[in-house]
Order: structure tokens, then sequence, then C-alpha cells
């Protein structure tokens, strides 16, 4: 069984005017061409804006998920965790809209026959943060929650601890982006990394340890060694390999090398396949990031080994304790 653990719910009103969703788009496949494809870091892939944007027309919008099932199909993609973002500091985010956007998720997951399953994306400086978490699980039937403290606040600070108390309570996870992200127009304001530093879910970790918390991305492919110096002393901290697929197309060798001290540190439990569709995948396709670990028990280069096993439970084996799941 395969298994993306980072895919975003991606809501285009059905009313969303044609040239305002196309500006959106073209502004999406330049941010990505220049953040992830392009420029001269060896971790960089060589695409253009115009490949990306094609790319993203193909995969949005997307009502029904039909598009996204297609995407799952041809890679070979059991469920994929979509997951709903929010931002408290954009101005057109209400309480109300924010809840629409997770109704809508809800009902996408429930409607696709356990291909999807949905996360609520809450920001927890919301006044009703815990409550309206409350509400997604237990009415609309979301299984866990994703949040973006980069946009400004700490996944330790007083209003994160009142949400994950209900998570605990509910036993749902919690999946956190950690590491710095590129700017663009179309990603919105500058993100800052101060506030999701790996090292800060240590705490985390300790004061709630029944929550499993998966750190997305686990610090990312350049700051990636405070999140698993984390991993191995808690064991309720897991990470993703969300925007790695750059590192394993842009630079082989160094992926590899990586990935071996992972495992060895944080131990093979740790780490979860993801992709962070549909936002990196018109850069790296999905297709070819799972060939490259179905290969790497094959492939690896100097000396590195990897068994097959350890792929087996990137890929989905840890992702199914960690959500519950049976095949």
């Amino acid at each position: 069984m395969i298994i993306d653990v980072h895919q975003h719910f991606v809501f285009i009103p059905p009313k969303a005017r044609e040239e305002a969703v196309s500006a959106w788009l073209k502004a999406m496949a330049e941010d990505s061409s220049i953040s992830y494809g392009g420029g001269a870091r060896a971790e960089r892939v060589p695409v253009t804006a115009a490949e990306v944007e094609q790319r993203f027309r193909e995969f949005l919008p997307d009502p029904d998920g039909q598009k996204l099932i297609t995407r799952m199909d041809r890679c070979g993609i059991d469920v994929s965790i979509t997951c709903v973002m929010d931002n408290l500091a954009d101005p057109r985010n209400s309480d109300e809209r924010l809840m629409g956007t997770n109704r809508v998720c809800a009902e996408l997951a429930k409607n696709s026959n356990g291909r999807l399953i949905a996360l609520a994306g809450i920001d927890p400086r919301r006044k009703e943060a815990p409550d309206m978490l409350r509400e997604c699980i237990q009415e609309y039937g979301m299984k866990g929650l994703k949040w973006h403290p980069d946009q400004g606040y700490y996944p330790n600070s007083p209003e994160a601890y009142a949400m994950l108390k209900v998570a605990e309570e509910l036993q749902v996870p919690l999946l956190t982006h950690t590491g710095p992200l590129p700017t663009g127009a179309a990603l919105g304001p500058a993100m800052r990394a101060k506030y999701a530093q790996p090292a800060l879910l240590d705490e985390v970790a300790q004061d709630f340890p029944k929550l499993k918390i998966i750190a997305a991305h686990m610090g990312n492919h350049f700051a990636w060694r405070e999140w698993v110096a984390v991993a191995r002393c808690r064991p309720n901290i897991y990470g993703d390999l969300a925007l790695w697929q750059l590192l394993a197309v842009g630079n082989y060798g160094r992926f590899c090398r990586d990935l071996r001290e992972i495992l060895d540190v944080a131990g093979s439990d740790s780490v979860l396949f993801g992709s962070d569709d549909p936002y990196v995948t018109p850069v790296v396709p999905n297709e070819q990031f799972i060939q490259i670990l179905k290969d790497l028990p094959h492939n690896a280069p100097g000396g590195i080994k990897f068994t097959e096993d350890e792929v087996a439970a990137i890929l989905g084996g840890n992702a199914k304790k960690v959500f519950g799941l049976w095949d």
C-alpha cells in the first residue's frame, strides 16, 4: 500500500471567475518553477514556468477530486491524506469561510470510497479554534489537524496547546510544517522559519505523549538534522518526505546519503511518504519520485544500502500505523 500523507486540498469556488483562476494558476506556476525548479542550487530541477503551468492546468480546478484520484491511480497511490491550509493573516479567510472549506474537503473524502482522508486546517490563533477542530472531527468526520506555524505562531504556544488537548483527546494526529520555505506571489507573505523549527516539537511531544506528530518535510532537506535529533528521542514524532523529491532528482547521491542517515538515527518507522501535491508535483511528478524510492535497494550509490522492508515502510507501512489504516 502506498500512502501520500501530505496532499493539499485546493478549493477553487465553483463561481470563481475564469480569469482569476487563470491568474492564480499562472502565479503558482511561476513561483514553483523559480523556487523549486530553477536556479543554480544543486537540488533544483530544470523545468520551465510554461511546463509547470501546463501541469497545474491539468490538475486544477478539481471540484469532485477525480483529477486527483486519476493521478493517484497513475502512480499507484492507494490513499492520500488531503489537508486544508489556514492562515489567520489572510483577511479573506473568515471563520465561516474557513469552516466551509473544511466541510467541502471532508465531503470530498467521504465520497472517495476510502481513497482520501481529510485533515482540518485551523490556525490556533482563531478565538474558537479548539471548538472548530472538535466540530471538524466529530461532525465533519475529518481525521486530523494540519498546521503552518511559519505563518506566525509557535506550535508550543498556549493557543496551540489548547487545540492539541482536543487532538490528543480525540486521538487524531497533527501534521505540522517545519523548515523554511521560499516566498512568492501566490504563496503569500513571507514565511518565518523561526516558528517552524523542528526542535520546538520536542516540548510538544513530551507534553502530549499520546499525540502522533508528523513534521512535514522533516525540517526540509537542508535543515533535517534538528528534526532527526528530536525524532530519535520521541517515539510519537514522525516526518514526511514532501519536498525531498527535489533533492532526489537534483542531487541523488546526497538524497541517498541523507536518507540513510535519517533512517539509521531516527529509525525506519519514523519516515512517511509525502508529496506536497499539487504544489511540487508539477516540478517532479509522483510517478518519478515513487519509482526513485522503489529503486533504492538496487540503485543507491557508494556502498549505501536500503532494504525492501524500509522502502515499504516509507511508502505506506508507517502511515498505516499513524492513521490506523489496514489493507
